[in-house]
């Protein structure tokens, strides 16, 4: 219980309910809003505490962390978005699902052994043209509704960003050349410049998905910003 009211709290922050230096409710006014004991309410605050959600400070109350931070952030944008933005028409086909055991056939570092896990495989298409490969890996035990949808209608990443709530991503971004089976399905030449993204989302300190995409070069483009989040120390 006390991680869903971690994931709750968590999620008014990212949110922006809780603003940065904002101090929150009491642990009593927490417990009855969300209809838990303090104890698991105090159990919760002091993991996200911990995790550098917020800071308690005696006497005064918990707040939301403030601080400085400078970083370079990429976009988590679903690309038939961006197919629409320039006036495109999307398609995508799933190729391949299957359900695995982490460590059977299938290794995710950061998840433990036995973690059930979702593998999807989809192509992405513009005007009817292959643009883009996407690998996915789905943690279970985060996103177990994942099993009931077929992505009949919609793609893994449109239905992920709506439904499933994230904290953080790491990106490693590399220039690479298509081996001879991605060229097939990409339908460009062996050893053709690709640009492959690798991305892990985070909610919280659990991992939500690891996917992979390809993308050919000339046919696909990537941005970010740069950004810094400052603010000043409480007084307190």
């Amino acid at each position: 219980m006390f991680d869903q009211i971690k994931r709750a709290v968590a999620g008014q922050i990212l949110r922006g309910r809780w603003q940065a230096g904002q101090r929150l409710p009491n642990e009593a006014e927490l417990s009855s809003l969300y209809g838990v004991s303090r104890q698991t309410v105090h159990k919760a605050i002091a993991l996200l505490a911990r995790e550098g959600f917020l800071v308690r400070r005696r006497r005064a109350g918990t707040f939301v962390a403030t601080g400085r931070r400078d970083r370079f952030a990429l976009p988590i944008e679903d690309i038939g978005d961006v197919v629409a933005r320039d006036g495109r028409v999307y398609e995508f086909r799933i190729r391949d699902r299957k359900i695995f055991r982490n460590g059977e056939g299938i290794r995710w570092p950061d998840l433990p052994d036995g973690t059930p896990i979702l593998t999807l495989e989809c192509l992405h298409f513009s005007d009817g043209t292959p643009i883009q490969h996407e690998r996915r890996l789905v943690n279970l035990d985060v996103v177990p509704e994942v099993v009931d949808e077929s992505f009949d209608v919609v793609a893994p990443s449109r239905w992920l960003v709506d439904r499933v709530p994230w904290s953080s991503a790491d990106h490693t971004v590399r220039a690479v050349n298509a081996t001879a089976e991605m060229a097939a399905l990409l339908g460009v030449e062996a050893g053709a410049a690709c640009l492959s993204i690798r991305r892990q989302t985070m909610h919280l300190s659990r991992p939500v998905t690891l996917v992979h995409f390809l993308s050919v070069g000339d046919r696909f483009s990537l941005s970010g910003s740069s950004i810094t989040d400052s603010a000043t120390e409480l007084n307190l």
